[in-house]
């Protein structure tokens, strides 16, 4: 057994207990410092920026399968789509968002730790506080991404496979 089952174990009895949301918000009301406003556009572009470089790379992969499709992402989900064409891509791109969630995340994290006075305000925050310090929010988001982004990139690669017309 991998090293991560006990904490994702945890984790999840964490969020399927009664009150989850209510213990959630709680810890959430401990943010007090105005270095939280900084996680949000790192958590944003990096969720972007991930999902765009795995569409990408999974693009690249279709092209590889359909070469009639390459320089022809601008009819990606362009007008007139069908429906099985609309299916495919949906299932190629969507799953990479789902990937990039716990991936971009865990990049935000990262980043602003490296802000000394933001890490110094994180880890005042997170004293006494299950699931709130940096080691733990990783260790969480490193269990969720070890199931997460294998299953979504096999879903995306399959909408890649399928989608054998643009239109």
């Amino acid at each position: 057994m991998n090293d991560n089952a006990p904490k994702l174990r945890a984790f999840m009895e964490e969020v399927r207990k009664p009150g989850y949301l209510a213990r959630a918000h709680q810890r959430a009301q401990r943010r007090k410092s105005a270095w939280n406003i900084l996680l949000i556009p790192l958590g944003l572009f990096s969720v972007v920026g991930f999902t765009y470089i795995f569409f990408q790379i999974m693009w690249r992969i279709h092209i590889a399968i359909y070469p009639e499709h390459a320089g022809r992402l601008h009819e990606f989900w362009g007008g007139g789509i069908s429906f099985p064409s609309f299916i495919s891509s949906f299932l190629l791109l969507m799953p990479l968002f789902f990937a990039s969630l716990p991936l971009g995340l865990m990049l935000a994290n990262c980043v602003a730790w490296c802000v000394g006075p933001a890490r110094r305000a994180f880890d005042r925050e997170a004293q006494g506080v299950k699931w709130a310090s940096l080691h733990e929010a990783m260790s969480g988001l490193w269990a969720i991404a070890r199931m997460v982004v294998p299953l979504c990139l096999l879903l995306s690669f399959i909408g890649a496979v399928t989608l054998r017309n643009l239109k």
